[in-house]
């Protein structure tokens, strides 16, 4: 529905200033979210202004009128302005006809889809504070490096052999990597590695376990998926962690955070390429191109040779 349309829907209504945050996606996309339902917040001073949201437990330290638990709980709609900070791939969303996900900044593409702006550059840092004493028992792996073996779209799904290569670089060195993450549906979850010599906490920490343990350790080797936003983000008072990731589907850019007052600070990509340098965009085709596909041999020649990925790591231990 075109903006003016539903704003003026919703003055029809009496409830334009009853505005509802909707967030939805990946859970990557609902944490880089935060900036633009924080800035909404601080912004619409005469205005009400609700949640609704598959994971609101990450939104926990903003003050809503009301949440709204999605799975559990849906909201009337009609009794508000409803703004999406993203919204399904689909022929008849007029968003995804104007821009995509995969090549607008992670932060940036909530404020343009919910606020048709985008904020602040000061204002885009993520932030995810985690209660200090509730995790306290996870300080025995923040330590070292954190390796996120991600399994999502088959471009952003790396072969099990890579990675326990990076994996097998940082136990020669003598380091015990611990290997995070979690499967939230058949589509999404983790690569079946190798674990020998490792700490496997996969499935066993919760949402704010998680964050709070990427966010205080050292190092996080990943792709371009949920962890390297939890890592990203800041909390409490602690040393950014370094975050190596290897971006195939997205140019590093655009999941490339402004933390700790710098653009990307302590974050590398250490890919080799990317599907933007190999696929031609520009708009004079009809077929439709997808970021979730590629050949398998092109996916293979972006990726950075295992051992130098676990150096880079165990460099950055000191």
């Amino acid at each position: 529905m075109l903006p003016g349309f539903r704003t003026a829907a919703a003055v029809e209504r009496g409830v334009e200033r009853n505005i509802l945050l909707r967030t939805w996606g990946g859970i990557g996309d609902q944490i880089c979210a935060e900036p633009t339902l924080r800035y909404a917040l601080r912004s619409f001073r005469d205005c009400e202004v609700s949640l609704a949201s598959e994971r609101p437990e990450l939104f926990s330290h903003l003050s809503f009128k009301r949440v709204y638990h999605i799975p559990e709980e849906k909201p009337d709609y009609e009794r508000y302005l409803v703004l999406d900070t993203i919204t399904p791939m689909d022929d008849s969303n007029l968003v995804w006809q104007f821009m995509s996900h995969m090549l607008v900044n992670c932060v940036d593409f909530p404020s343009l889809c919910a606020l048709r702006c985008q904020i602040p550059v000061a204002d885009r840092e993520v932030f995810l504070p985690v209660p200090r004493q509730r995790h306290l028992a996870l300080n025995d792996f923040t330590n070292g490096v954190c390796v996120h073996p991600g399994r999502h779209w088959q471009s952003k799904t790396f072969p099990a052999d890579w990675w326990n290569g990076v994996l097998s670089g940082l136990l020669r060195a003598g380091k015990s990597p611990v290997i995070v993450g979690g499967k939230t549906d058949d589509n999404r979850g983790t690569v079946d590695v190798d674990t020998t010599g490792c700490v496997d906490l996969r499935d066993k920490l919760s949402l704010t376990e998680s964050i709070w343990l990427l966010q205080r350790s050292r190092v996080l080797l990943t792709n371009d998926s949920a962890p390297l936003h939890m890592a990203a983000s800041r909390g409490f008072e602690h040393a950014p962690a370094w975050i190596g990731y290897v971006a195939t589907c997205k140019h590093p850019d655009m999941i490339t955070h402004w933390r700790f007052g710098r653009w990307g600070r302590r974050m590398r990509n250490l890919g080799l390429g990317g599907i933007w340098d190999v696929v031609d965009y520009c708009p004079n085709r009809a077929q439709e191109l997808s970021a979730e596909r590629v050949p398998e041999e092109t996916l293979l020649s972006w990726l950075p040779d295992p051992r130098a990925v676990s150096d880079w790591a165990i460099e950055r231990l000191g």
